[in-house]
């Protein structure tokens, strides 16, 4: 993809820009709006950006204007913002060629679009129960918190700052919720943003004061060419499926996404654990604990991750580290128990995530 150069924002976005304030609600969407629409362009019409040409735009945006980067979420706040800008605008063009040609492409049916990782379709039992009075609450002012948080969810762009602080002060309703071990479908139906990456990412960090998401970036930063380098995941057909596709590609960027996207998911042989309960690549998932479905790993714009727990789909991720950031988290926000036979896996990454530190 060639350098990308920010549009000429229109001159009330200007002014606040310029007085390096952080924009309100309504100017962030006017920003996005032209970010979306500059983004058009610059793929030459396309509406389905791929992760990286997302992370172009969005690292532009946060190098011009530094103060756009709150509390060092910014990046990922703005990407979702972006994702479901886009989202939005193709939901009027079902006809639209390249729409209809991406949803053959990603094997949607009956007309879905594919899920944004920060933009899900909602499940059945969301849209159905939406408007049923919540369970287990304490008080009315939870009442209207739990009531906003579900309505806010079914939106297309939703308040995401409102919906922190909302999150915020629901947390201890939900940590009861999980600790007396309500079924799952209950905590998301009453909490549909944990279906959220960013949003899971922030609860673990409200729990544990860890940044899931940058610790995993780091951790396969310094390990990624180590764990290929082992002679035990040498004939691992993941790291042959790797060598096959690196011949096919020369930009550094993608063989650095791809060695990476092979490292995470060769971890559990690393330990000698069971992958199936890490990743399911290429097939269906058949364990109940949390669980990473895999598919096109190293194909840049087809590959797609998910996270799963009870065999039900949670959320879609970008890539690779995010998928991973995910699944560590899930077992965390949610308390549930590691199985044995992934222990050595996720205990190794948990040690990292709360002791490593940037090199």
């Amino acid at each position: 993809t060639s350098s990308y150069a920010l549009p000429d924002f229109p001159y009330d976005v200007k002014c606040i820009l310029a007085e390096k304030k952080c924009p309100d609600h309504s100017m962030r969407i006017r920003i996005i709006e032209f970010l979306q629409a500059d983004m058009t362009k610059y793929l030459e019409g396309s509406l389905y950006p791929n992760s990286q040409q997302y992370n172009i735009v969005v690292n532009a945006l946060l190098q011009a204007y530094p103060f756009l980067d709150e509390d060092g979420n910014g990046f990922l706040l703005w990407k979702r913002a972006l994702k479901d800008r886009f989202k939005y605008v193709r939901r009027p063009i079902e006809d639209d060629e390249q729409v209809l040609r991406n949803k053959c492409k990603f094997g949607h049916r009956r007309g879905q679009t594919r899920k944004s990782s920060f933009a899900e379709n909602k499940p059945d039992d969301v849209q159905v129960q939406v408007e049923e009075e919540p369970v287990h609450l304490e008080g009315s002012a939870m009442d209207v918190h739990i009531k906003w948080l579900k309505e806010e969810y079914m939106k297309t762009q939703r308040n995401w700052k409102e919906v922190d602080n909302r999150m915020n002060v629901t947390i201890e309703l939900r940590r009861k919720m999980i600790s007396n071990k309500a079924p799952l479908k209950d905590i998301l139906r009453l909490f549909p943003f944990l279906r959220c990456p960013y949003q899971l990412f922030r609860e673990f960090q409200l729990l544990t004061h860890m940044d899931i998401y940058k610790k995993t970036v780091e951790i396969l930063e310094i390990y990624s060419e180590n764990i290929l380098s082992l002679y035990v995941v040498r004939n691992n057909p993941i790291n042959i499926m790797l060598q096959e596709n690196l011949k096919r590609h020369t930009e550094e960027d993608i063989l650095k996404y791809m060695k990476t996207t092979a490292a995470c998911l060769l971890l559990p042989d690393v330990f000698g654990d069971d992958s199936s309960l890490f990743a399911a690549v290429n097939e269906e998932v058949k364990v109940l604990t949390p669980v990473l479905e895999v598919k096109n790993p190293f194909n840049v714009n087809s590959c797609e991750f998910a996270l799963y727990v009870g065999r039900e789909e949670l959320a879609q991720l970008d890539d690779c580290t995010m998928a991973l950031a995910a699944l560590v988290a899930a077992f965390h926000v949610f308390d549930i128990p590691c199985p044995k036979r992934i222990h050595r896996t996720l205990n190794f990454l948990e040690s990292l995530v709360f002791e490593v530190r940037s090199p």
